[in-house]
């Protein structure tokens, strides 16, 4: 069953995660950077009091994306005790609503958003990506 999308266009993309997983969007003027993280690991920000490891969601799907500099939005995405956050830069975010994904999946046609676009969309297997952004984080610095 289809469930309401947050859905971010990303360098020509787009990417989508469940609402139900969303805990919050953040704003923030820059993200500290974790000492000796690679890859797509960002930094780390506090989302009340609590760490968050932010990831960079352009860099997940093309590790030679040149991130942009300035304000940015981190999604933040929440369940099952893992926590996890995605720079999105300023890219544009915006939903799906179930209703619409009923609508397009029984006609076979793409997803479809509010304006009528029928691009389809990368759902975001963010519970993959908290495993190897963890995996980094553990072996980076043993030489594993």
């Amino acid at each position: 069953m289809e469930k309401d999308k947050l859905v971010i266009e990303l360098d020509g993309t787009r990417y989508a995660f469940d609402t139900a997983d969303v805990a919050s969007i953040v704003e923030s003027e820059r993200i500290p950077v974790l000492p000796g993280s690679t890859r797509f690991v960002s930094g780390i920000i506090s989302l009340r009091g609590e760490p968050v490891t932010v990831v960079d969601l352009g860099k997940v799907f093309n590790p030679d994306r040149i991130g942009e500099e300035g304000p940015r939005r981190i999604v933040v995405v929440r369940g099952k005790n893992r926590i996890l956050g995605f720079d999105i830069g300023s890219a544009n975010v915006s939903f799906l609503w179930e209703e619409e994904l009923k609508g397009s999946a029984q006609e076979g046609k793409p997803a479809v958003s509010a304006g009528g676009e029928g691009r389809p969309y990368r759902a975001v297997d963010w519970g993959a990506l908290f495993d190897e952004t963890t995996r980094i984080l553990s072996t980076e610095g043993t030489g594993a």
